[in-house]
């Protein structure tokens, strides 16, 4: 056949445009990746030759890098646990998984290349009993093509667990040596708009994070954090990032709302936002975000107060009830029963000065010796300056109010000093950031409903003959109204997701509130107003969910109950919620404190006429005291916390009560 030279020239220009197509389509990969935002999530063992600096240190000597504290897990750390939360971009408490520590995962590489974790259907079905929406390997789902990752070969490799889809599949695996890390990297990247990469220790390890800092790219997200923990405790450990913004700080995000601290789960969400594609409904975590100055100082101070509040609690309480007991006898060998009286008021005054004194030990954060002294010192104190010079009974007024107020006055200002005391939520633990943690919740409704009651009596109702318990003066409309108006402004600052974020607490507050109001009422109680009384709980969970819509609140209430998939989702929140309290219920001593403070409230109660003689029958008292009362059992059968509401509140009526069977007016009877 014979070609003319028009028609070789048209079939030479033909062939010239295949071969150009074809280049530019085996060129492709490499122009999409210039063209479109990328993430490497790197992880940074600590320790190794040389005895490095911490990693903190590390991230923080690279001035590119936004720095903080991430807050690994919810309850004690496994690092497979850590790695899954953040593959699911959701967690709960590792006490409601069976079994409760995860299956071994190992990495699997395929003869293509391509990974497998192996054990992950046994990981599935253990995610399966948490009773929450937690789907590991969803964040992997969401990226086109799948994740990949590079690691150090003779190394373990669990870090891939987050590169890993739902079916447990990384899409490519590239192993070798420490030195050509970064390389692999940049290769990975050309083909996979996420890398997941595990480096190695010491020097090696800050030479490819500087290589990974410097080959990203504009509106690239890298993430570096600390992995393999060395101990099991509850951990923040050090995390830096270069956001799409380019932003620098200190890293935090609306889960914490704290400067300097983030969540894993918040890991996945910033990854999606910065590769612009969709965040699936079933993660919970916020995007992360940098602001203010780089301070690795602030970071290793509230690292350091954080991890020890917890185990000076109990040597805390321990030196209260050791002094109590020793001022009550030794004024009783000065002045018999009525030195014992005085040591019972100032005692149980003391105790109520204790949260004022636990914001102040928070922000000043001393060594444990100094704060046990001082709170417990301090406290005294204030109880005895109280009892002197602020008649009985009204002395619960003012450590109550002052309570009330600077609390109030730390939850407007982001709780800052609240999460530095030693009954604040620990961000370490991971179940709770800001606001009003279980403990505070079973204590402050307690100070709130005698702080009311006491500011409305009237002396001259301790000067007439006695009446049975809560059948005294005090009732009136006017009272019942300030209780019941006091409770809505009080269940705002507990429950609103922008203050105490406290959802349980709003039952649990609502609750006191109504049964004193209710008492308080002229008519007593009558069948509608118990039943009124009853809704009221639910009707501020109503209001509650209103008001987080409205001011955009997004706390925890408002992304795992409002924002619900469905019916089945709303469930698993109630029964995750009642197996946590069983779990406290039945861990340590806890069956037998519980059984101690059921038993007290039996006798008070039967009892309550010859207990609380010495308030006449003040209706206002009594009605504070059985708002209180019916606050600390509903508290326990509405919150994941369970018994700890019942005995923090019937502790705290404990030491109202000695309060009251101090009275000095009682002379030389027993």
């Amino acid at each position: 056949m014979v070609v003319s030279g028009t028609h070789a020239s048209r079939l030479a220009a033909v062939v010239a445009l295949i071969l150009m197509l074809a280049g530019l389509a085996a060129t492709a990969p490499d122009a999409r990746a210039g063209d479109t935002a990328r993430a490497v999530l790197a992880f940074l063992p600590e320790g190794g030759d040389n005895n490095p600096d911490p990693v903190l240190e590390r991230l923080a000597a690279r001035p590119r890098l936004a720095i903080g504290l991430v807050s690994a897990t919810q309850g004690r750390y496994s690092q497979t646990q850590s790695l899954l939360d953040i593959s699911a971009g959701s967690r709960t408490s590792v006490n409601v998984y069976e079994p409760r520590t995860p299956p071994k995962l190992e990495l699997v590489v395929g003869g293509d290349g391509s990974g497998f974790i192996f054990g992950w259907t046994k990981m599935l079905v253990r995610a399966r009993t948490a009773l929450a929406q937690i789907r590991p390997g969803l964040l992997a789902q969401q990226i086109p093509g799948g994740v990949a990752y590079a690691g150090v070969r003779g190394r373990k490799h669990l870090e891939a667990v987050a590169a890993a889809n739902r079916e447990g599949d990384v899409a490519e695996v590239s192993l070798g040596p420490a030195a050509d890390l970064g390389d692999r990297v940049r290769r990975l990247l050309r083909h996979h708009r996420f890398v997941v990469a595990g480096l190695p220790t010491a020097d090696k390890g800050n030479a490819v994070l500087d290589r990974l800092i410097t080959d990203r790219k504009p509106g690239d997200v890298l993430i570096v954090m600390q992995t393999r923990a060395r101990s099991s405790v509850p951990q923040l450990l050090p995390i830096g990032a270069v956001l799409a913004d380019d932003s620098r700080g200190l890293l935090t995000s609306p889960t914490t709302r704290l400067e300097g601290i983030v969540a894993a789960i918040d890991v996945s969400v910033t990854i999606l936002r910065g590769l612009e594609l969709r965040v699936p409904s079933g993660v919970k975590g916020q995007q992360m975000r940098a602001e203010g100055v780089s301070d690795v100082d602030h970071l290793t101070a509230i690292a350091s107060r954080l991890h020890v509040v917890g185990g000076r609690r109990i040597p805390m309480l321990f030196a209260l009830l050791f002094s109590w007991a020793s001022l009550t006898l030794a004024l009783g060998l000065i002045a018999d029963r009525r030195g014992v009286r005085a040591g019972m008021r100032i005692g149980a005054l003391a105790v109520l000065w204790l949260l004022p004194m636990l914001l102040l030990t928070g922000w000043l954060a001393p060594s444990r010796t100094v704060e046990v002294t001082l709170v417990v010192g301090g406290a005294f104190a204030l109880g005895a300056l109280t009892d002197r010079f602020v008649r009985w009974p009204r002395g619960p007024l003012v450590p109550a109010a002052v309570a009330v107020v600077v609390y109030a006055a730390d939850l407007v200002a982001g709780s800052g000093l609240i999460v530095r005391s030693l009954l604040g939520p620990n961000p370490r633990s991971g179940g709770r950031f800001y606001g009003l943690g279980n403990e505070l919740e079973a204590t402050l409704v307690v100070l709130v409903l005698v702080a009311l009651g006491t500011a409305l009596l009237r002396q001259a109702d301790f000067e007439r003959a006695p009446a049975p318990f809560g059948r005294g003066p005090g009732r009136s409309r006017r009272a019942a109204t300030i209780v019941a108006l006091t409770g809505v402004v009080a269940a705002i600052f507990v429950g609103s997701g922008q203050l105490g974020a406290d959802v349980g607490g709003v039952i649990t507050f609502g609750a006191g509130f109504a049964v004193m109001t209710v008492l308080l009422l002229p008519g007593g109680a009558t069948r509608r107003t118990l039943v009124v009384a009853a809704l009221v709980p639910f009707l501020a969970i109503a209001a509650l969910a209103l008001l987080d819509l409205a001011t955009g609140g997004n706390g925890h209430f408002t992304r795992t109950v409002l924002q619900a998939d469905s019916a089945t989702a709303l469930w698993d929140v109630v029964v995750r919620r009642y197996t946590l309290a069983f779990n406290v219920l039945r861990s340590g001593a806890m069956p037998f404190i519980t059984v101690l403070a059921l038993l007290s409230i039996a006798y008070a109660v039967r009892y309550r006429d010859r207990i609380y003689a010495p308030l006449r029958g003040s209706a206002l008292w009594s009605a504070a005291l059985a708002g209180a009362l019916a606050s600390a059992i509903v508290g326990a059968l509405f919150n994941d916390s369970g018994p700890i509401l019942l005995v923090f509140g019937v502790f705290v009526l404990a030491c109202l009560t000695a309060y009251v069977r101090g009275d000095p007016s009682a002379a030389a009877q027993g």
